[in-house]
Formats: structure tokens, sequence, C-alpha cells
């Protein structure tokens, strides 16, 4: 059985304002993208990009010091991170609040100084509105999100991960000739839905997050009420476990059962992207960041569509990607296993769902960030002690293999 490299897989909540219930007056901000100006018009606009852990990052100066931002289409908007060096205001207002696993909570809106995307001089932002947000530990590489209230402004843009680059412009026929496969999306919450036909009667409500790290994942809810309706889902399952995935902003989604997947085709318009491992989560269905990896993707909100070119060409593209066999979050200030594919050597050595990890070669683990630190490398093995529910500690070799 393959055995992987132990990566934090806690995926962070997409920030999702909802329509505030009170009237003018009541402190509630309502969200409004006319806050926002660009500081150009008729303009073109390239932007270096830092693609890692399958994430996209802006470089971003701000009274010209140089910040990172994750460009996060599954947030509606900008997201400022207490404690940081960006400047933002005094709180404006507050708003309310959706995170991935649906939890919702009343939090406070500030603004942006004037932000310059790429450079010293590049492309203007003013008026950019934030939601205010405690940093999470595994943040730490960067300061603040752009959400997707900066292509509902009416931007256009490439996103091109294997040349490091995102381009931006208001012109409105710019990208007409790019080659690509069109789906079209619908605004929820400000945000991006596709329709993804996941089986070969359902299409399910989809969103297109580049704020999470997977290819796929999709909603429990729907995988259930589908299975029980078409004989022939069931065998896309490979696994079934307990456990939590996905940590939202504001807490993790509650355990339950998590079923692994196995898609023999997601299509993407006319292109379809083949065997594509997944698993189901409580939050909303997800495509996400993972898949800017096989292509281009262009996103018009005039038309409200996003089209997809593959790096290698033509109309289809295997994946036959893989989860991770281990998923951690933070309780507590310790970092815990929070679910575990049974089939995994990580199980078969004695890993279980609520062990504490207490040390890795004999480096005490205090933290999640303290754990998310070590590069664990290939063909190496590590020492693991953990605490188990019992509270008994238990020493593990976990051998990282060359070939993984």
């Amino acid at each position: 059985m393959r055995q992987t490299v132990l990566y934090i897989i806690i995926y962070i909540a997409v920030v999702l304002p909802l329509s505030a219930s009170g009237q003018k007056g009541d402190g509630m901000h309502r969200y409004n993208t006319h806050e926002l100006t660009i500081g150009e018009t008729n303009f073109v606009d390239t932007i270096p990009i830092v693609f890692a852990g399958n994430q996209v990052y802006i470089p971003v100066y701000i009274n010209g010091e140089r910040h990172l931002f994750n460009l996060d289409t599954g947030s509606s908007q900008g997201v400022a991170y207490i404690g940081t060096n960006t400047g933002y205001s005094a709180p404006l207002g507050n708003i309310n609040s959706r995170d991935a696993n649906g939890l919702t909570d009343t939090i406070p809106i500030v603004e942006y100084p004037e932000l310059r995307l790429g450079t010293p001089s590049g492309l203007s932002l003013r008026g950019y509105k934030a939601s205010l947000l405690p940093r999470h530990g595994h943040h730490f590489i960067y300061d603040g999100i752009i959400g997707f209230d900066l292509f509902n402004k009416g931007l256009q843009a490439k996103i091109d991960v294997k040349r490091k680059r995102l381009i931006l412009t208001d012109r409105k026929n710019y990208f007409n000739d790019e080659p690509g496969f069109e789906i079209k999306y619908k605004l929820q919450r400000w945000t991006p839905y596709l329709s993804i036909r996941t089986f070969l009667t359902h299409d399910e409500p989809t969103l297109f997050d580049t704020g999470a790290t997977d290819i796929f994942v999709m909603n429990k809810t729907h995988f259930d009420i589908e299975r029980k309706k078409d004989p022939r889902v069931p065998a896309l399952v490979e696994e079934t476990t307990y456990g939590q995935n996905v940590l939202g902003s504001y807490g993790a989604e509650k355990r339950g059962l998590i079923f692994f997947l196995k898609f023999p085709s997601l299509p993407w318009g006319n292109f379809t992207f083949t065997n594509v491992h997944s698993y189901t989560t409580q939050g909303d269905s997800k495509v996400g960041a993972a898949i800017l990896s096989y292509g281009t993707f262009v996103i018009n909100p005039k038309r409200k569509r996003i089209k997809f070119w593959s790096y290698t060409g033509g109309n289809n593209l295997e994946i036959n990607n893989h989860i991770d066999d281990v998923s951690y979050m933070e309780q507590d200030s310790k970092t815990v296993v929070a679910s575990i594919r049974h089939t995994s050597e990580y199980y078969k050595d004695g890993f279980r769902e609520g062990d504490i990890v207490v040390s890795v070669d004999d480096k005490p683990i205090r933290t999640l960030d303290e754990f998310n630190a070590i590069k664990f490398e290939k063909g190496k093995s590590y020492k693991f002690i953990l605490l188990d529910t019992r509270g008994f500690n238990k020493e593990i070799t976990v051998n990282i293999p060359k070939n993984d």
C-alpha cells in the first residue's frame, strides 16, 4: 500500500458574506463591488504569481512593502488577518459570514490602503474591503486574501501557473481567441458555482475555489442521495472511514463518515478529466487550486464563463491523483490525527484517529505549525511518539518511500 509524505491537509474556509438582514444604520456592511476602484482603464497587466502547495499567491505592495496575498475565488471578498502589518483600517461595520463547513459568524469589515499588484508600481486597487479574521498558523506564508470580488468588479483574468503569471484586463473581448473549453458559472453568495456531472444523471453544484488545495471534493449529503438513487454509484467508493477532514474559519467539520471516491470521468464542458480521486466533505463540493497544475484558466465575469485549456492539449486528461492517507488538525493547541485511511501503511503501523503527535525524532511537537514546519524527506525514516485516546504513548517508525 502506498504511503505518502505526511502533509497538512486542513483546508481553510472560504469567507462568504451573506445578505445582511438588518436595515441601514444597523452596523452591517453590505457587499458592494462599487466601493472598489481600479487605478487604470483599458489595460492589460501581467502580474507575476507564486504557485506553492497548490495555492496561488500574488505579490501585493502596500506603502512600498511587499506582501503575499492568496488568490481565493471561493471567497467573495478579501480577508485581512489580525496583527499583520498590512495597514488595514479600523472596523467599518460587521458582516455575516459563512465558512467552508457551513458555520456562520458575524465578523468586522476593514479597508486596505492602496494595493499594488505584482510590483510597487503595478495595478492599483483602492478601497478594497476585507473581512477581519484571526490568522491561522498554517497561513504564515501569506498576509491576506484577494477574493472573487476582483472579478465581480468586471476584470477578466487568465491564470497560468506554468508560466507563473496572472493576466488581468478590463478589455471586453481580450481573451475571446484563447483556446479552451468553457463552462458556465452562477454566482451564489457572490462566488462562482459550476455544474459538474459527477454521475450519469446528476449535475453537482460545485464551487470553483482556488482557496482549496484539492482537485475535487464532493458534498457528502449530495453523494448519499445519489448513491441511494443509482445502484451504480457505490462502485465509485474506494474506502470509507470516520473522521474530520476540513477545518473552517469557525471550527472543524463534525466527525462523520468519509467516503474516498474515484470518478472515472469529470467533465469540464466538452473536456473530460479522467480517473479523479476524491473524498466527501460536509461543506460544499469544490474544484480546488490543484487543478490549476493541469492547464490555464480564463475567468470571464461578463459572460459568467470559466475556460480551461490543458497544457498538453486535447480534450481529455488523466489525473490519477492520490488522496493523502492521514490528515491532521489542531485541537487545544495539539496536533491530532483527524482522519486516517484504514488501508494505509500508517494505520497498519498503529496510527489511529484521535492520536496526538507528541514528538517526531525526539523533537517535541507543541503546535500544528511546528509539525507543518517539518520537511519529511523521501527515503528517510521518522520516529513518531503518539499519545492515544486512552492516554498511553506509542512509538511508531514511519518510512517515507523514495518513489512516493
